[in-house]
């Protein structure tokens, strides 16, 4: 039983829905998402990915995000990464915010002269100046925790490069990376952290090509895909337009649809577990504040435990038990 895992970008917000949304699964079907035969991490979902491949289990995931006890081995992991989290600028103004000029006004011409879908974050992001934050030391933590250059089973890391605005998958794409830089690439929000050099490209966050980037996906031929996406809604109904959140949210619940209708023509089954109204409630800064992750992770746990108990979601859950059978 093949099934695929997309981890959608959203800051520490994203992380913590991860940790719940997948500690859920592995409650309610016995699935481990460490088994998945691909998985897609695009920003926050980059650094779980990598956490998932480096063999922390769903269960320990949640208890960090929850400051609960993990296991002896989850624990011995997490003891591998010993470089502090330093995410403070290197440059811009008193406050940490960017000045300069725009890193690449050239993207806003390409994007009006395509006839292709209009990407309005790529173009804000040649708009901005480069970030003065630097997010070195998010790459030496995944590379401490992750010591291998790549993870053996396919883990696809998203980027998008600053120069020319196209999507760079890496471990799929022909790109000399190590994990720790590319971790640090998916992560780097533009007009916040620095580009990332890597392989001669100059990379920034996977999310301002998608949040979620399931495209990808869609003709691997996976009996399943699972989709956890922080930066989406559960519209009211379930239909629809997103009800709580904002223009933004709405784009990326657009886009993330397109991306699913795109899996399902090919015949694989989707379950996509995002924000519902609850969940938004939890969470009262912003996505790169670490005060609401306990209860981010919980209200994400809960709802997914909801939402796996639906009728219309017996055919994922069928299959998620049938790859955990197969992996016993």
């Amino acid at each position: 039983m093949a099934v695929g895992l997309v981890l959608g970008a959203g800051g520490l917000h994203a992380a913590a829905q991860h940790a719940g949304v997948l500690a859920a699964l592995a409650e309610a079907t016995g699935w481990d998402a460490r088994t998945s035969e691909v998985v897609v991490g695009t920003s926050a979902g980059a650094t779980t990915a990598v956490e998932l491949r480096a063999g922390l289990s769903a269960t320990d995931l949640h208890a960090y995000y929850t400051h609960g006890e993990t296991s002896a081995e989850g624990q011995a992991l997490l003891d591998r990464v010993t470089t502090p989290l330093d995410l403070g600028p290197r440059g811009g103004d008193a406050a940490g915010r960017p000045t300069g000029r725009p890193a690449n006004p050239m993207l806003v011409l390409r994007d009006l002269a395509s006839t292709k879908r209009p990407r309005p974050v790529v173009a804000l992001s040649g708009l901005l100046p480069e970030g003065p934050h630097d997010g070195s030391s998010l790459g030496i933590r995944t590379t401490e925790l992750h010591p291998d250059p790549w993870p053996d089973r396919p883990t696809w890391i998203c980027a998008v490069d600053l120069d020319d605005g196209s999507r760079v998958v890496l471990g799929r794409d022909d790109v000399d990376a190590g994990i720790g830089p590319a971790v640090q690439a998916s992560t780097a929000v533009p007009g916040w952290f620095r580009p990332v050099e890597v392989d001669g490209r100059r990379l920034v966050d996977g999310g301002v090509h998608s949040t979620t980037n399931a495209d990808l996906v869609a003709t691997l031929g996976l009996d399943l895909v699972v989709v956890s996406s922080s930066k989406t809604a559960v519209a009211p109904g379930g239909r629809g337009t997103p009800g709580p959140g904002t223009l933004a949210r709405a784009w990326h619940s657009r886009t993330l649809r397109r991306e699913v209708e795109a899996i399902r023509r090919r015949g694989a089954e989707v379950l996509v577990l995002q924000p519902t109204a609850g969940d938004l409630a939890a969470r009262t800064g912003d996505d790169r504040s670490d005060v609401d992750l306990p209860a981010v992770c919980e209200a994400a746990r809960a709802s997914t435990l909801a939402r796996i108990s639906l009728p219309e979601a017996a055919a994922a859950r069928r299959l998620l038990a049938a790859a955990a059978t197969d992996h016993r």
